[in-house]
């Protein structure tokens, strides 16, 4: 059997006459299977089937938080926090990243600039090396400070407290203001 020929259909808009033609295939498949998938997809949020917009963000906040929520930071004693700072390789590890993660708040020699110096003796959240070890891990959000837990492995946090409290009684050039209570303390 030959194929239809086309016809021309009677209808004539502005000169712009009309073929009687047959959708392709593909297009009718596309146009089908997008009904199909809009049957299906409107009963399931409609109908609330499936989660919706606001269960879905909930489930994905939980599952990330607890690297950026984090509790009471790993037990470490002042006396293991103290030894690194003696330890030359730690120090260095401790600089590394410091460098990378820390020098654009409190720049490259502690003197502050977002941040509060870490050089003087002056500390807003205590100046014991725990105490900073415990604002390295949680962090204090409201005064920007990242919460470093989840973010760094855990030796990386300890080197980077030991060297900031090797960075302690050192002079930079221009230096922030001092923040916080003055604190002289031997560790």
């Amino acid at each position: 059997m030959a194929k239809k020929q086309d016809e021309l259909l009677n209808s004539n808009y502005d000169g712009i006459q009309e073929f009687d033609n047959d959708l392709p295939k593909w297009w009718l498949g596309i146009f089908y299977t997008t009904i199909i998938f809009a049957c299906l997809y409107a009963p399931y949020y409609w109908f609330h089937i499936g989660p919706n917009s606001e269960e879905q963000l909930a489930a994905e906040l939980k599952a990330i938080q607890p690297t950026t929520n984090s509790a009471a930071p790993a037990e470490v004693s002042s006396a293991q926090l103290l030894a690194l700072t003696k330890d030359p390789g730690r120090l260095a590890s401790g600089k590394e990243v410091f460098a990378a993660k820390c020098a654009a708040c409190h720049s490259a020699e502690g003197q502050g600039l977002v941040g509060p110096n870490l050089t003087d003796e002056y500390w807003i959240h205590g100046g014991k090396i725990t105490d900073t070890y415990k604002v390295v891990t949680t962090g204090i959000l409201d005064k920007g400070m990242l919460a470093w837990k989840g973010l760094l492995p855990e030796n990386q946090i300890q080197d980077v407290v030991a060297y900031i409290y090797t960075l302690r009684g050192t002079t930079p050039a221009n230096p922030k203001a001092p923040q916080g209570e003055k604190y002289i303390g031997n560790e």
